[in-house]
């Protein structure tokens, strides 16, 4: 048989020639020395302290060296006088296969298909891990999750002891700088959970896991730890401590489970280090229960619940008025409550400003303290405040609620990627909280990144079903990107959700307002006066409702009576007065009263140059078309120019901010720029604005130049036609 007879490509001659060229027997001897070696290395691995990760990676190379063996068992022989070429077939051996031949052939068909399942495995146990959200990083060999310690007493308030003990340790541990420390919201979920130990410290990435219990009796207190490494399940330490029941006692407890913690995990604490662990806590366990409450209500972050807090902080303070964290979360509950538009920031720092100086006078250094000192200084617009943070988190950077803090300055301050990096800082301390979860959400939305922002809202209603967050946020995303039928979902259900926040129902004014429905509109504008009479944005709402259904007069009146009682701006509501008392100056041809309320409320505009911000913008625009007909016109000119120049400078389209792109399209018209004006509305709509569409077009005084302009009115039916489909086609959304 020569070497081009076609005869070669039958199957037995291949086979046969296989056989002739020893291909068989090196492939039974690679499988066998394969196995001997995946054998060894499995029982050393273990021994060695590799990972058990590893021998997938021996399995690899034994299957991708297999076919290197049989083609060097195809070419070559190895004989007496060494390795040799394969000579050619002289015809004369008997090449048929023989039961060893099909033995091994049988066995290499196993291999093949062993490979192929163990291959299709992996990638399906891929698939798994990242369905999962399992981050595959090397742990962190100097990472602790503390686990809620369960209570084993009938006491009545042993639980919450529990929790305050739980909660006092993560602060100690997470004090000492080369350690990291899961954040109290991610371990909180293990409560009472089935999970085993390796699981929990896979799913936080930690290497290892402190698990214990409290238990009351009488006048004493018993606490039991033990310290479990993750990646084995093997125990490490363990100690039951019995004490009298004192704050000293129990904090003393605590200092020791640090120390030999840090020292199960070939750590030192610096003197520094012990002397900040105990210098901020109370003396007095009623004071500390207190103070465990008010924390617990912090969590939830309702309107009730702050209010809750303050109460139990105040109590804390009541009992040990030297309480240093007591002052601090005080002071800095206050600061929440004016976020949520619960109080004025002016009201926060007069009702919280002492708390917060009695903390800096009893403890400067404290990371939190100063961190809250930052906060303070930035509703006072101090410039420090950012350097005041900053260091905060430098000095703690284990504590989420200073890096918390931080990013949520950064983020006012739309400073966009350094807060998304804080964020993935704290989220990595505290992967499992719902209100950092909703930080990044509105991080995301800052910078116009709608769809992470949505996941990021939909990751909180996989935590905690329920949470009002997760309605707030996905609320807030759809309004941006112009699904106003889905926001008004989302705001009816964040509004059952949080029921205490009289802003939940303004906002649903504004979206039924914006597509038309005007019937629930009232609903929730009635609600909304209803729970917060005298409270700017559901005052603002009622008022642009007024005004979209042509009750003109009482419109414009609710506004005159809002800004002469000096409401706090919220949510835009000043620019919703002031624009309704711009129309009305317009329409009567008397300017003076609108210019001396813009003058009174917005002062940076009449400077040279003009100041103008996110804020003002809009009201920029406003004021330049009063000045136009009241005089000097060139004032008005350099504050339109100016207004569009501030837009170009900040926002572009799928930011946060896109929606104030109408101010630009103001602009333009009262600088007789129509066809700009127009291309930038078509702009606008294609990229989804339409929230009060029709007050910022039908009924704005600054697009009288554009309104007969076909292109404009093409505009309007196509935002038209759109919110129509959208009410003929919603269903109610998912995400989680």
């Amino acid at each position: 048989m020569t070497a081009s007879d076609p005869r070669r490509l039958m199957p037995m001659s291949f086979f046969s020639e296989l056989r002739r060229r020893h291909v068989f027997r090196v492939a039974g001897l690679y499988i066998v020395a394969a196995w001997v070696v995946l054998q060894v290395a499995d029982l050393g691995f273990e021994s060695w302290g590799v990972p058990s990760s590893a021998l997938r990676f021996v399995w690899i190379a034994a299957l991708l060296l297999f076919p290197v063996a049989l083609v060097f068992g195809w070419r070559y022989d190895i004989t007496a006088h060494g390795i040799v070429r394969t000579p050619p077939a002289t015809g004369s051996a008997d090449l048929s296969l023989k039961t060893p031949d099909f033995v091994i052939l049988s066995a290499l068909v196993a291999v093949a298909a062993l490979s192929g399942w163990w291959t299709v495995e992996q990638v399906a146990g891929n698939k798994d891990e990242s369905r999962e959200n399992i981050i595959a990083r090397a742990i962190d060999p100097a990472s602790i999750a503390v686990l809620p310690f369960a209570t084993r007493s009938s006491v009545a308030d042993t639980a919450f002891f529990a929790d305050g003990v739980h909660d006092d340790l993560l602060t100690s541990l997470a004090k000492v700088m080369s350690m990291r420390v899961i954040s109290r919201t991610s371990v909180l979920r293990y409560r009472d959970t089935e999970k085993s130990i390796p699981e929990i410290g896979n799913e936080l990435g930690v290497a290892f896991v402190l698990e214990g219990g409290v238990q009351q009796a009488g006048e004493n207190v018993r606490i039991n730890v033990q310290l479990i490494d993750s990646r084995t399940d093997g125990h490490v330490w363990a100690h039951t401590y019995d004490r009298a029941l004192t704050a000293q006692n129990v904090f003393a407890i605590q200092s020791e489970i640090v120390e030999t913690i840090a020292a199960q995990l070939k750590m030192e604490l610096t003197a520094e280090e012990r002397r900040r662990i105990g210098r901020d806590r109370t003396d007095n366990l009623d004071a500390f229960r207190e103070y465990t409450y008010g924390k617990q209500q912090v969590d939830i972050a309702s309107f009730a619940a702050l209010r809750e807090a303050v109460d139990h902080f105040q109590r804390a303070l009541e009992i040990d008025p030297q309480y240093v964290l007591a002052h601090a979360a005080l002071a800095n509950t206050f600061a929440q409550l004016a976020v949520t538009g619960a109080i004025t920031p002016a009201e926060a720092l007069a009702q919280g400003q002492s708390h917060l100086d009695r903390a800096v006078e009893l403890y400067a250094d404290n990371p939190f303290v100063q961190a809250v000192r930052g906060r303070y200084l930035s509703l006072a617009d101090d410039p420090e405040a950012d350097a005041v943070m900053k260091a905060a988190t430098v000095a703690a950077p284990n504590d989420v609620d200073v890096l918390s803090i931080y990013a949520t300055y950064l983020r006012i301050q739309r400073r966009g990627e350094e807060a998304l990096e804080v964020l993935r800082q704290a989220l990595d301390l505290d992967p499992l909280s719902a209100p950092l979860y909703h930080d990044l959400g509105r991080m995301h939305l800052a910078l116009g990144q709608f769809e992470p922002a949505l996941e990021a809202f939909e990751r909180i209603a996989q935590l905690s079903p329920g949470n009002p967050y997760a309605a707030h946020g996905a609320a807030t995303a759809t309004i941006l990107s112009g699904d106003l039928v889905e926001a008004a979902y989302w705001s009816e259900q964040a509004l059952s959700k949080d029921a205490d926040d009289f802003e939940n129902p303004a906002t649903c004014v504004v979206i039924y307002a914006s597509f038309g429905d005007y019937e629930s509109a009232r609903r929730h504008a009635d609600l909304a006066l209803e729970m917060g009479p005298a409270e700017p944005y559901p005052l603002s709402s009622k008022a642009l409702l007024l005004a979209m259904t042509g009750e003109t007069q009482k419109a414009v009146a609710m506004a005159r009576g809002a800004l002469a009682r000096d409401l706090e701006d919220r949510w835009g509501s000043h620019f919703v007065f002031l624009r309704l008392v711009r129309n009305a100056a317009l329409d009567a041809g008397e300017f003076d009263e609108a210019l001396a309320l813009f003058q009174k409320y917005e002062p940076g505009l009449f400077e040279s140059p003009p100041q103008i911000t996110a804020g003002n913008l809009r009201k920029a625009v406003d004021l330049a078309s009063l000045l136009q007909r009241a005089g000097p016109d060139q004032q008005a000119t350099e504050l339109l120019h100016a207004a569009i120049a501030a837009y170009e400078q900040q926002y572009t389209l799928g930011s946060a901010n896109y929606p104030l792109g109408i101010a630009v399209v103001d602009a333009l018209a009262l600088l007789g720029r129509e066809e700009e004006a127009v291309t930038r509305l078509r702009e606008l709509a294609d990229d989804g604005w339409r929230v009060l569409w029709h007050f910022d077009t039908n009924l704005n005084p600054s697009h009288d130049s554009l309104r007969e302009l076909p292109a404009y009115q093409d505009i309007l039916t196509l935002i038209e036609a759109d919110l129509q489909r959208q009410v003929d086609t919603f269903s109610i959304p998912d995400i989680g």
